[in-house]
C-alpha cells in the first residue's frame, strides 16, 4: 500500500509539476529565505513563534479550547558547495500552564539546489509554507504539529511552482504498538494571465494519508486516504498603499476517496465546494469562505471541515451534512525587518446547526539570520 502512495504522488509529480500561494495570507509564519550563503559560510538563524488562539465551539463536531505558548528553533546553516548545504539545530514547543516542553526535538536538514529545483531531506519546508487550502490543512497544525520529517522537492519558475513532499509521521519496529503513518501532498500552480493588476491561475493540490504496516502488533485495520483539489485563483491588484489594496476570488472542488481495505467511514468519495472571496485593505484582509460536504475527512485538514466528530464528548459522530459560511478578518503588522504582529478573528454560521460560533487568535513571528564569516576558503 505504501507502494500504491508513493505512485500517486510521483505521477502527480510528472503529470503536473506546479505551487500556489497560501489560500490566506500566512506570510509572517513562512521560515526565512535561507540560500543567500557564499560557499564556506555559515550562518545562525532563529525562528521564534508566540502564539494564543482561542475556539469557542460548542457543536458535535469539534470542541473548544485555548492554545497558548511559544515555539523557538535555533538552527545553523552551512553552505558547502554552490548547490549542497546542511543545517541542524533544534525544535522546541513550550505550552503556557503545562510543566517542561511539550516538544524538545533535533532538526537537520540536507538542502541541494540545481536552477530551478530544490531538493530537501530531513526536516521538511513545511507547515502553512506548503500552501494548502484550509480542509487540507489546518491553521493549528503549524501551532501544535508542525515539524515534518522525510522528502520535499520544490520547483519556482516565472509561471509554474511546485512543491511536493512525503512526511513520515510515525516509524515503527518489530512487535510495535502502533501502526505507522504517511502523509504526503503537491501543492502546484501555473500562472497563465497577468495583465493590468489582474493575476489568474490554475491551481491543484493533493494529498495522501497511509496507517498501517506489517510488523505491529494491532488489528486495526489500515486506513488509506487520498485527497485532490483542483482550483483557480483570481486576483485584482489596486495599489501598493492607501485604503483599498485588491479583490481576490479562489475556488476549489476537493475531492476524498477512501481506498482503505475495510472501510470504517459511512462513505467512501465526495466532492466538496470551497470558495474564498476577499478584500484587501490598509489594515488587513476581509474574506468570506464557503463549504460545502456530504461526507469528507482529513488526517491534516480542519476539524469543522471533517464528517466525523473530534470533540471527546462524542467521539465518532456523524454529520454527513456539512455547510459552513465563515467571515475572517486576517491582519498582518510589521514591527520590525523580521517581527510580525498577526491577528486573526474567525466568526462563522454554521447553517446546518444554525448557530454562531467564533476564534480568535494573536502571534508573533520572529526570524532573523546572522551570518558568520567563512570557514574555508
Amino acid at each position: 500500500m505504501k507502494s500504491l502512495i508513493l505512485s500517486f504522488l510521483l505521477l502527480i509529480f510528472l503529470s503536473f509539476g506546479q505551487n500556489s500561494i497560501a489560500q490566506l495570507n500566512n506570510q509572517p509564519f513562512f521560515s526565512k529565505e535561507k540560500d543567500s550563503l557564499e560557499i564556506g559560510q555559515a550562518a545562525l538563524f532563529v525562528d521564534h513563534l508566540n502564539f494564543t488562539k482561542n475556539n469557542e465551539y460548542f457543536t458535535k463536531i469539534t470542541d473548544g479550547y485555548t492554545l497558548f505558548g511559544f515555539q523557538l528553533m535555533p538552527t545553523v546553516k552551512y553552505r558547502f558547495t554552490n548547490g549542497f548545504s546542511l543545517e541542524t539545530g533544534a525544535f522546541l514547543r513550550k505550552d503556557y500552564g503545562a510543566k517542561g516542553f511539550e516538544e524538545f526535538e533535533p532538526v537537520l536538514t540536507a538542502r541541494y539546489n540545481s536552477g530551478k529545483h530544490s531538493i530537501l531531506m530531513g526536516t521538511l519546508e513545511g507547515g502553512l509554507q506548503h500552501g494548502m487550502i484550509e480542509p487540507f490543512y489546518e491553521f493549528e497544525n503549524q501551532l501544535i504539529s508542525r515539524l515534518e520529517n522525510g522528502l520535499q522537492w520544490k520547483y519556482k519558475g516565472s509561471k509554474v511552482k511546485a512543491d511536493a513532499w512525503i512526511d513520515w509521521r510515525t516509524m515503527i519496529y518489530d512487535y510495535s504498538p502502533k501502526q505507522e503513518e504517511v502523509f504526503g501532498g503537491i501543492v502546484a500552480s501555473r500562472e497563465i494571465l497577468q495583465a493590468k493588476g489582474l493575476n489568474l491561475s490554475l491551481d491543484f493540490q493533493g494529498t495522501a494519508y497511509h496507517k498501517g504496516g506489517q510488523i505491529d502488533t494491532i488489528p486495526d485495520p489500515l486506513i488509506t486516504w487520498f485527497h485532490a483539489a483542483p482550483g483557480f485563483k483570481l486576483f485584482y491588484h489596486h495599489a501598493d498603499h492607501g485604503f483599498f489594496r485588491g479583490l481576490g476570488l479562489q475556488a476549489f472542488v476537493p475531492a476524498f476517496l477512501d481506498y482503505s481495505f475495510s472501510n470504517k467511514l459511512p462513505f467512501n468519495k465526495n466532492f466538496s465546494p470551497y470558495v474564498n472571496v476577499s478584500a484587501d485593505f490598509s489594515a488587513g484582509t476581509l474574506m468570506l469562505s464557503y463549504w460545502e460536504s456530504e461526507g469528507f475527512q482529513h488526517y491534516r485538514g480542519g476539524r469543522l471541515y471533517r464528517t466525523v466528530s473530534s470533540s471527546i464528548h462524542q467521539p465518532g459522530r456523524i454529520e454527513k451534512q456539512r455547510r459552513l459560511l465563515i467571515i475572517r478578518w486576517l491582519s498582518d503588522y510589521k514591527l520590525g525587518p523580521d517581527i510580525w504582529l498577526s491577528t486573526r478573528i474567525e466568526p462563522y454560521f454554521d447553517l446546518e446547526n444554525k448557530l454562531w460560533e467564533f476564534s480568535h487568535g494573536l502571534y508573533i513571528n520572529f526570524r532573523s539570520k546572522v551570518k558568520k564569516p567563512k570557514l574555508m576558503p
